[in-house]
């Protein structure tokens, strides 16, 4: 028979491959909207019907949990907009820009994190911070280069991945804010949040407007099903429930896997250029990141909210 602390190695486990599961899942997102889009649904409307599949099956019991949703203020909207910004960005950032420049721009969250807290909360700086700070910012330059004047994002996939990474950094500091909401309505609002900024969105992504994509429903719901089933829901489940049983910094790390599986697949199964600049720049910046969780001290309930899914 297993002892306790048998059982306890395993239960770290499962929420170890939990988390790296859900980064997993998000890294690869990108692949079935794009089957999507070629299938001739317009690329805005790609990642709004992904997130609304979700927001409708879920909606009879979000109605059913009203009560929670309430409770949850101004905080859990403030919250439910800008992770589901950040969502609906990330997506459209890898539909119509470069896979590996969109996912690694995003991953200079961890810069936005240190002023926010730094603005809102009152969090002090630490020396390692602005090192870390530096050094993403160091690898954004590389990533950019300076063969078109000063090294800023040029094109909308790669401002989508800046601001993505922006508005998640924001909303982190509204989840530490926030009193206890149920993980349910964390992961409603942000799918809710998307669809409507991802409206939004639409004229500066295609003028005029695309009409709604009638046929996608119609003909394509396999695909939005799938999408749902296979890819979102799986990263919020396994994301939030994983982390729960984590400290911030291992789910911070294990988080980190995306990044080798966004770069990989991307590489495996589009044209997309990928060369030293890339590499070099892109270690710059998950270094950072990653030397920011080490280096950092975090108090126990700094608890980070599962990625944007």
């Amino acid at each position: 028979m297993a002892s306790s602390s048998d059982k306890v190695a395993g239960g770290l486990l499962l929420a170890n491959l939990a988390v790296a599961g859900s980064a997993l899942f998000w890294g690869t997102l990108w692949w079935p909207m794009r089957q999507l889009a070629a299938r001739g649904v317009d690329g805005p409307w790609v990642a709004v019907l992904t997130f609304a599949t979700p927001v409708l099956f879920l909606l009879p019991v979000a109605l059913w949990r009203r009560r929670q949703f309430l409770a949850g203020g101004r905080l859990l909207l403030g919250t439910g907009l800008l992770i589901g910004s950040s969502s609906i960005l990330y997506a459209d950032g890898v539909l119509v820009g470069e896979i590996v420049r969109v996912l690694l721009l995003f991953y200079l969250m961890p810069v936005w994190s240190v002023l926010f807290e730094r603005l809102i909360i009152g969090t002090p700086v630490s020396l390692t911070r602005f090192g870390t700070i530096a050094l993403g910012l160091v690898g954004m330059v590389v990533l950019m280069g300076f063969e078109d004047g000063f090294p800023f994002p040029r094109s909308l996939g790669d401002w989508f991945g800046l601001t993505s990474g922006v508005a998640w950094a924001l909303g982190i500091v509204l989840v530490r804010l926030q009193g206890p909401t149920g993980a349910f309505e964390k992961t409603y609002a942000q799918f809710a949040g998307a669809v409507l900024t991802g409206i939004l969105l639409m004229p500066l992504i295609l003028s005029p407007v695309p009409a709604f994509p009638v046929f996608a429903v119609t003909e394509h719901w396999p695909w939005l099903i799938a999408i749902a089933v296979c890819w979102l829901v799986p990263t919020a489940g396994l994301s939030l429930w994983g982390a729960g049983q984590l400290s911030p910094v291992r789910s911070a790390l294990l988080l980190m896997f995306e990044v080798p599986v966004g770069v990989v697949s991307s590489v495996l199964l589009t044209d997309e250029p990928f060369g030293v600049r890339e590499m070099i720049g892109g270690a710059l910046i998950v270094g950072a990141a990653i030397l920011d969780v080490v280096l950092v001290p975090q108090a126990p309930e700094q608890a980070q909210a599962g990625k944007p899914t």
